[in-house]
């Protein structure tokens, strides 16, 4: 009984004392300059592109992303269908999707390392000429 009542003070104790300890964790300046220099990282990464560019970039994204997710699901019901019929050539299909998503998260990979970074365009930028036409663009924040 002795022991039931020391835990439940230890509970009691530690339910007001680790709240203001961790809340005192967060407000520690080594957190304040990571969230500077996290929003300075994303303020640098603010570039001007057209607008079919991002448009095209976004429809190949969520094509990928799209066949990412057919592999998966191929993946998981063949290894459901390998696992019910207690098949070894449905875990070979299964190994087969495996390996293809495998290969598809690598090509992914090489293909965002082989991508050159967006540019960064200057805060100040001159007013566009009246001779210029006015290009229409979309700003894009990384993150």
């Amino acid at each position: 009984m002795e022991i039931l009542a020391f835990i439940l003070i230890a509970f009691i104790w530690a339910a007001f004392l680790l709240p203001s300890f961790f809340e005192s964790r967060r407000r520690a300046p080594i957190n304040a300059t990571r969230d500077f220099a996290r929003s300075t990282a994303l303020l640098a990464s603010v570039a001007t592109v057209p607008g079919t560019e991002v448009m095209a970039r976004r429809k190949a994204r969520e094509r990928r992303r799209r066949f990412l997710y057919a592999l998966a699901a191929g993946a998981i019901i063949s290894l459901t269908v390998a696992i019910m019929r207690s098949s070894v050539v449905w875990l070979g299909v299964t190994l087969v999707f495996d390996v293809a998503i495998a290969g598809y998260v690598a090509l992914l990979m090489q293909l965002r390392q082989r991508g050159a970074p967006a540019p960064v365009v200057p805060i100040s930028q001159p007013a566009a000429t009246e001779t210029e036409p006015a290009q229409h663009t979309v700003r894009v924040v990384a993150g």
